[in-house]
């Protein structure tokens, strides 16, 4: 990632001499970076809200209550994983892409690939169970997508949270095909 934004700098920085242009070049990479920092500064605030609201989820007991819940489709789901801790943290890592709070599932999610990562023995292929569960953290449903009505907001949309409905919509689409890929290659690959 360094080198392609390495590249995409030197190349604009070459553009922008050859074109003599070398002053505005400059000034709408300043601007950029000013922008960029208030957006950010902008998002914590939203960020810092869902991350407490998750550790209070964790504390209270709402998040093993919700493991409970959903643990009939979470043993159709990785049939092969027997880990309860494992488990719960992939669970936390779905609440928390459920609620809009993408940033703190990254952490879950990472300590999950961690753990399965070592339960398959740090083998060179991933696992069914590391396939279906990287799947369904990229196409999760989105209750409430916090960060795109941030962004709509900032961007002055007249009505923000209309992303809602439609998110909601597509990530049930997207949650099912993906659930339907990994299946389809898990049995394809199972049979001999």
């Amino acid at each position: 990632m360094n080198y392609i934004w390495a590249g995409m700098v030197c190349i604009g920085i070459f553009f922008s001499l050859i074109n003599n242009t070398l002053p505005a070049f400059t000034d709408g990479l300043l601007d950029s970076c000013t922008r960029a920092v208030e957006f950010v500064i902008g998002l914590s605030g939203i960020m810092a809200v869902w991350c407490g609201i998750m550790k209070i989820a964790e504390k209270s007991g709402l998040i093993d209550a919700a493991a409970r819940l959903v643990m009939p489709f979470i043993r159709y789901l990785f049939p092969k994983e027997h880990n309860a801790e494992t488990i719960a943290i992939m669970l936390m890592s779905f609440m928390a892409n459920i609620f809009g709070a993408g940033n703190s599932a990254t952490v879950f999610s990472l300590k999950a690939m961690e753990r399965l990562d070592a339960e398959n023995h740090y083998s060179d292929t991933a696992s069914d169970t590391m396939c279906m569960f990287l799947a369904l953290n990229m196409s999760m449903i989105q209750l409430v997508p916090i960060t795109v009505i941030k962004i709509r907001s900032q961007l002055g949309s007249s009505d923000p949270s209309s992303i809602i409905i439609p998110s909601i919509l597509v990530g049930f689409l997207s949650m099912a095909a993906s659930i339907l890929v990994c299946k389809f290659f898990e049995r394809r690959q199972s049979k001999p």
